[in-house]
C-alpha cells in the first residue's frame, strides 16, 4: 500500500480574501441603501426648476407637454436665463443632431433674458435639447429643461389626441328642465389619452351664482372632473359653457347647454336645436340653415336668434333676428358678415305670459374658416375669453418638497391683451403678488412663477389667481395642491420597495434568512476549494513538508500457517500468573529464555502428536 504525500496548500488565498470581502460588503451596501428609507424610484420624476444662481438657464415648454409633442406641429419653447453679476453675453440652443434652434448675442449684457422660438419635431423619437449661456466674463453655463408636466426630456409621437368629454349635459340630474327649488346636478368628465394636462375655461350666465362648481380633478395627468350643483328660486333659462384643450390650437372642445328653471304654475319654454346635429365647418358656404323645436304649455309669442363665440357671455351675442314668427321653426342665417372663428347659434323662445318666460336652445359648434390662416404656432389656442392654463402643481402631483414652484400661464382672448398691473396671486388667503415673478411671452401671454421663501406646511394649499384683459374682462381661477408628509418620517416601520410597503421586521427576517442561505452555500465551497486534497494520480510533493515514510518502503505482512494459528488461538494456554514472590522466593522465578523454550517445546510436542494421528489415519 502506497502512502500519500502530506497535503499541499493550494494557491487560492486571493480568491478566498475577495470572496469574504464580497460577502461582508453586502450588508454594508444594503445598509447604505436603507439610509434613503425607500427603494421607490417612481418618484424620481423630472423637477420643475426655476431660474436661479444654481440653474442660471432653463428651457421650458409653456403650452404643451414636451413628452407628447406631435410631429410636424410647431410649438413654442421659452428660454429664461439669469446672470446678476456680469450679465449675459450670448445664448445658444441646439437639438440632438446639432441643429441650432436659437442663437443670439447681446451687446448690453442684460442680467435677465427671456427668449421664445419655434420647434417642429419631424420624427417620432426622443430629442435631446441642449444649450448654454455665456456671461460677460466668458464663463459658460448649461441650460436645463424644466417642465410642469412632471416628465423628463423631450419626446415626439406620431399623433397627439385632443381631450374629449366622456359625459353629456343630457345626463344632468334630474334633467336640464327643473322647477324652482329643485337641485340640479351635472358632473363634467373629460380625458386626454396622451395624459396631457387638460386646460379648461368654464363660464355660467353672468350674475347667476346659484350653480356651484367643485373641481374634483383639475386636468392634471389627463383627467378633468368638475361637479356642478345647486338650486334657485329665480326662474329663467341659464346658459353654461366650458372649453377644454391640451395646448394645441386644433385640440379645442367645448360643451354649451341650457338649464331651464320653471316657476311653479308656469313653465319655461323648452327649445331644442335639431339641425345641425353636430359640429359644422364653413369654408365656402354663405348661409347656414338652422332648425329647432319648442315646447311650452303656454303660447310662444316670438323667437330670437343670436350668434356668439362665447354663449355664456351675453355681451358677446350678435343678433341675427329678434322677431321671428312663433310658427317658424327654421331659419337661413347669412354668414357673409361673420368673421372666421368658432361660434354657436342661440335660439330664444318668449312666451305670452306676464312676466314673460324665456327659454333657450343652443347649437353645436359652427366653425367658420374661409380665409387661409396665417402661419401661427400650433400651440396657440385662441379663445373668446381669457384663460389660465398649465397650472402647477396640480392636485394630482405627489409633492414632498415644502417649497414647491407655483406656476401658471395667462392668455388673453383673441384681439385682446393682458393688463399686467391687474395680475393678482393669493396663496392660502395671503396676497403674494409682490413676490411673484412675471415672464412676458407676448402682449397676450404671460407666465407667473412663485417659490416660497420659507417652507409650507404639510397638507392642502389653495392658490387663487386673477387678471384682466384690455377689455376689462376679468378672469378668476383657483386650484389646490397637497404637500404630503415625508415618508421617511411618516412610515418608520416600513420599507417602500418599488412602491410596495414591506414591514421592516419581515424585511429583516427575509434578509437574515437569505444571508444564512448564502453563507451555507458559499462557505463550504470556499473551504473545500481552499483545503481539498490533491488528485490521486498526482505525484507532486510539497517540498516544505518531508514525507512521513519513504515512498518506496512497504510494510511486510507475516502470513500464519493454519496449524500455528490454531495452536496460538485454541490450544495454547497462558500460564497462570504467579503470585508476587517474596524476597525469599526470588530464586525460583524462571528467566524469560526458559519460558520461551518451554513454549517452543510444547509446540513441537503438539506438532509431533498431530503427525502421528495423521499417519494412523492413512494406515
Amino acid at each position: 500500500m502506497k502512502l500519500r504525500n502530506a497535503p499541499r496548500k493550494r494557491k487560492s488565498g486571493k480568491s478566498l480574501l475577495l470572496t469574504f470581502l464580497l460577502l461582508f460588503s453586502l450588508p454594508v451596501f444594503v445598509f447604505g441603501l436603507l439610509q434613503d428609507k425607500s427603494f421607490d424610484w417612481r418618484n424620481l420624476a423630472f423637477d420643475d426648476i426655476k431660474v436661479s444662481e444654481e440653474n442660471p438657464c432653463i428651457i421650458t415648454f409653456p403650452n404643451v407637454n414636451p413628452y407628447s409633442l406631435e410631429i410636424n406641429k410647431s410649438v413654442r419653447i421659452q428660454v429664461d436665463a439669469l446672470s446678476e453679476i456680469l450679465g449675459i453675453k450670448s445664448v445658444n440652443i441646439q437639438d440632438s443632431i446639432g441643429t441650432t434652434l436659437l442663437t443670439k448675442t447681446y451687446d448690453d449684457n442684460p442680467k435677465k433674458i427671456t427668449e421664445s422660438f419655434l420647434f417642429t419635431p419631424m420624427v417620432a423619437k426622443a430629442y435631446n435639447l441642449t444649450g448654454s449661456i455665456t456671461d460677460a466674463g466668458e464663463q459658460t453655463f448649461e441650460c436645463v429643461i424644466s417642465s410642469p408636466y412632471d416628465v423628463q426630456g423631450v419626446r415626439a409621437i406620431a399623433s397627439n389626441s385632443k381631450p374629449i368629454f366622456t359625459t353629456l349635459p343630457k345626463s344632468s340630474i334630474p334633467s336640464q328642465n327643473i322647477q324652482t327649488g329643485i337641485t340640479y346636478e351635472y358632473t363634467i368628465v373629460a380625458e386626454d389619452s396622451d395624459k396631457d394636462t387638460i386646460n379648461y375655461a368654464y363660464s355660467f350666465t353672468p350674475g347667476a351664482t346659484w350653480l356651484k362648481t367643485t373641481v374634483i380633478e383639475d386636468g392634471g395627468n389627463g383627467k378633468l372632473t368638475i361637479k356642478l350643483k345647486g338650486s334657485t328660486n329665480n326662474p329663467g333659462s341659464y346658459l353654461a359653457n366650458i372649453f377644454i384643450h391640451d395646448g394645441y390650437s386644433k385640440h379645442l372642445s367645448s360643451q354649451s347647454w341650457v338649464i331651464s328653471v320653471s316657476p311653479k304654475g308656469n313653465d319655461i319654454p323648452t327649445v331644442s336645436v335639431i339641425n345641425p346635429v353636430e359640429s359644422v365647418q364653413i369654408t365656402t358656404e354663405k348661409t347656414l340653415k338652422i332648425e329647432w323645436d319648442a315646447i311650452d304649455s303656454n303660447g310662444i309669442k316670438r323667437y330670437e336668434i343670436y350668434i356668439s363665440s362665447n354663449p355664456a357671455n351675453q355681451n358677446s351675442w350678435t343678433p341675427i333676428d329678434k322677431n321671428i314668427s312663433p310658427s317658424t321653426t327654421s331659419y337661413n342665417i347669412n354668414l357673409e358678415s361673420i368673421t372666421d372663428g368658432t361660434y354657436r347659434i342661440i335660439v330664444r323662445a318668449i312666451d305670452n305670459q306676464t312676466p314673460e318666460a324665456i327659454g333657450m336652445g343652443i347649437s353645436p359648434e359652427i366653425i367658420i374658416s374661409r380665409v387661409k390662416e396665417d402661419e401661427k404656432p400650433d400651440d396657440q389656442v385662441i379663445l373668446p375669453e381669457p384663460q389660465v392654463i398649465n397650472i402647477s402643481p396640480t392636485s394630482k402631483d405627489e409633492i414632498r418638497n415644502t417649497t414647491p414652484t407655483i406656476k401658471a400661464s395667462l392668455v388673453a382672448p383673441v384681439g385682446e391683451t393682458i393688463q399686467e398691473s391687474s395680475i393678482k396671486v393669493v396663496l392660502d388667503s395671503k396676497d403674494i403678488t409682490t413676490s411673484i415673478k412675471i415672464n412676458k411671452i407676448s402682449e397676450s401671454e404671460y407666465t407667473v412663477i412663485y417659490t416660497p421663501d420659507s417652507a409650507l406646511s404639510e397638507g392642502v394649499h389653495k392658490v387663487e389667481l386673477s387678471f384682466k384683459d384690455s377689455n376689462n374682462t376679468e378672469k378668476e381661477t383657483d386650484w389646490i395642491f397637497t404637500i404630503s408628509e415625508d415618508e421617511t418620517i411618516a412610515d418608520k416601520d416600513n420599507f417602500n420597495i418599488f412602491g410596495y410597503k414591506l414591514a421592516k421586521r419581515t424585511a429583516y427576517i427575509i434578509g437574515g434568512g437569505l444571508g444564512l442561505i448564502l453563507l451555507a452555500i458559499f462557505i463550504p465551497i470556499i473551504i473545500v476549494a481552499m483545503w481539498k486534497d490533491q488528485p490521486k494520480d498526482s505525484n507532486e510533493i510539497n517540498p516544505s513538508l518531508p514525507p512521513t515514510i519513504p515512498s518506496t518502503q512497504e510494510i511486510p505482512i507475516v502470513e500464519e500457517t493454519p496449524k500455528i494459528k490454531e495452536l496460538v488461538t485454541e490450544k495454547f494456554q497462558a500460564p497462570e500468573p504467579a503470585l508476587e514472590p517474596t524476597k525469599e522466593d526470588n530464586s525460583n522465578i524462571p528467566e524469560p529464555e526458559d519460558d520461551l523454550s518451554l513454549l517452543c517445546k510444547q509446540i513441537e510436542d503438539l506438532k509431533q502428536e498431530e503427525d502421528k494421528q495423521n499417519n494412523v489415519t492413512k494406515q
